[in-house]
């Protein structure tokens, strides 16, 4: 078997020719370069650095509002709403108007820790509190609901959420050009 691969290939892996070849490609320098220096040890201090910079850069940027999701994690569906209209510095009103909610269900909903509204007064509510796609879905699954791939409004309401898209009169409009019963009547 080497025989073979030294009368192939002769004695050296890369004969002259090979080499030579190799060399004139554009990328074939770079990338020897960076074989190089990927070759190079890296010393535990350099890694102990690394990790106590990463931990840090965590500890900044992400620690208190990881905190502040956990201390939340058994809100019911009106306590989370509430803290969520919060954190965006929005007023109520603002919400159910943009939500095209009634009045008297949001004051249902904040007043009554227990009261889980339908299914599509949630999904409005999403929306009026510019909600991401992670929130709706943990606001949704505190109420009972989840969204369904299979169902044409939940992929409606699922596309305007994940692109932000807050407007709920063009959203009404895609749920009637789609079959379905508008939300605003």
């Amino acid at each position: 078997m080497e025989e073979a691969r030294k009368e192939e290939y002769g004695d050296d892996r890369r004969n002259s020719e090979t080499q030579r070849r190799l060399n004139s490609l554009p990328f074939f320098e770079s990338a020897q370069k960076t074989e190089k220096t990927s070759k190079k040890s890296i010393g535990s201090e350099d890694v102990c650095e690394y990790e106590s910079t990463m931990l840090s850069d965590f500890e900044t940027e992400h620690e208190s509002r990881l905190e502040e999701r956990m201390r939340h994690m058994s809100d019911t569906f009106s306590e989370y709403l509430m803290y969520l209209i919060q954190e965006r510095n929005m007023e109520n009103a603002e919400v159910w108007k943009r939500a095209i909610v009634d009045r008297k269900i949001f004051s249902k909903i904040k007043n009554n820790a227990s009261y889980h509204p339908n299914k599509l007064t949630a999904l409005c509510l999403c929306v009026g509190a510019k909600l991401n796609m992670d929130e709706t879905r943990d606001l949704l699954a505190r109420a009972g609901y989840a969204l369904s791939p299979c169902d044409k409004t939940d992929i409606i309401f699922s596309y305007f959420i994940e692109n932000e898209i807050y407007d709920m009169i063009e959203l009404d409009i895609q749920l009637e050009e789609h079959g379905l019963p508008c939300i605003i009547s």
